[in-house]
């Protein structure tokens, strides 16, 4: 049992890392009117840590916040020393911040705001406790662990490889203290406003999830994939939830706890920028807060057309659409269905398109094989109607309005 919880706190750690300052203050730039008068609360960050806990304290009264909550899943080292209650985790709120300003400062510098949390924590924090997983029903949650095989004597069991085997275990899930899904987490949620933060990406379903119950507004950063998953894709399709201002082009870099996050045998993992290593992740953000970028239009002269040039366009055999390779591709003659690239939705306008559906179609491969630069993929290629035929990449299927 302890072996398995040693291998759950591992892969959980390697869901923990740091949202650099120049992002939180870049993509938010975009949102200065959304805070007056609101609570935002954080809770995905350890506040001694966490840049988004740095940034709202360094912008508090420009915003017009009304109180800032931060919480963290574990006790953190300030100048050495842990803050906050002894082995407890903790809940920050500021409602503010004017005794720590110098002069004619209005709001706190870097320096100010990391004086005001080594010397106010301890006024301000919390502690917070965590409780077991209850469902709807008031029954215990049960969740499968990999475990490993011991024997009579103790032992962990080896296979013929020299590995220790392992086998499933349904344990009661409980939730731990700072955890997002705690009870104390979930009362503090429902005090505030506005979410921001960057939550575990192993979680995200379940976060979304928790944030579309309590009708909460948000700001957060998550996979790119994660736009095809079922249960985000409704959202986005029904305009509940969209794409944040940041490029889509650009991998977000975030910072370690510590060295051994990064995988130096693959160099494509990590960045080196004067002279540290920040890992590479493909990761945007994700908002229900409107933004002026979403309303930008696509160019209805863009240069590309349907009709004459049809071959560009191959129609799916599996999917009544069109294909669409790139977003400048998309065709302003043609107003039936399209597949384009899950990089159109940072390019999105709801006033322009609809979105419809989202999945991998395919294409006959003897279509494919005509058209420049085709790559065949064995792997991906499936039968459809006594055709052969290889599977796209996620398309987001699109209508003009």
């Amino acid at each position: 049992m302890a072996n398995a919880n040693l291998v759950a706190a591992k892969d959980a750690k390697k869901d923990e890392f740091y949202t650099q300052l120049s992002d939180i203050q870049a993509e938010l730039s975009h949102y200065s009117d959304k805070f007056d008068g609101k609570v935002v609360f954080c809770n995905c960050d350890d506040p001694f840590e966490s840049n988004f806990v740095k940034y709202f304290l360094m912008n508090f009264n420009r915003l017009g916040l009304k109180e800032l909550i931060a919480t963290g899943y574990k006790t953190s080292l300030v100048l050495g020393g842990e803050i906050g209650a002894e082995g407890h985790p903790y809940v920050l709120r500021v409602s503010d911040t004017s005794k720590y300003l110098v002069g004619t400062q209005s709001d706190l510098d870097p320096r100010g705001a990391k004086y005001f949390l080594e010397t106010e924590a301890n006024n301000l924090m919390q502690p917070l406790i965590g409780n077991a997983a209850i469902d709807g029903n008031g029954e215990q949650i049960m969740i499968a662990v990999k475990v490993p095989v011991i024997d009579e004597n103790g032992n962990p069991v080896l296979d013929k490889k020299g590995k220790i085997k392992t086998k499933i275990d349904k344990q009661p899930l409980y939730y731990e203290a700072g955890d997002f899904r705690s009870d104390m987490c979930v009362e503090l949620l429902k005090q505030c406003d506005i979410v921001c933060t960057n939550p575990p990406f192993s979680l995200f379903i379940e976060y979304i999830a928790q944030l579309m119950a309590y009708g909460k507004q948000f700001l957060i950063i998550g996979n790119k994939n994660s736009v095809t998953f079922k249960e985000i894709f409704p959202l986005i399709r029904d305009n509940r939830l969209w794409l944040g201002c940041n490029d889509w082009s650009s991998d977000i870099l975030f910072i370690p706890p510590d060295s051994s996050y990064i995988d130096i045998n693959r160099p494509s993992s990590y960045k080196v920028v004067d002279g540290v290593k920040l890992l590479r992740s493909p990761s945007v953000w994700f908002t229900n807060i409107d933004h002026s970028k979403r309303h930008q239009m696509l160019p209805h002269e863009i240069g590309c057309t349907y009709y004459g040039h049809e071959d560009m366009y191959p129609k799916y055999d599996n999917y009544d659409a069109i294909n669409v390779d790139k977003t400048n591709f998309i065709p302003c003659d043609y107003d039936g269905v399209m597949g384009v690239p899950i990089s159109f939705l940072a390019k999105y306008c709801p006033e322009q398109f609809e979105i419809i559906d989202c999945h991998e179609p395919a294409i006959s491969l003897d279509v494919l094989k005509k058209l420049p630069k085709f790559t065949e993929y064995k792997s991906r290629q499936i039968m459809v109607n006594g055709k052969l035929c290889q599977k796209t990449y996620h398309r987001i299927f699109i209508k003009r309005r």
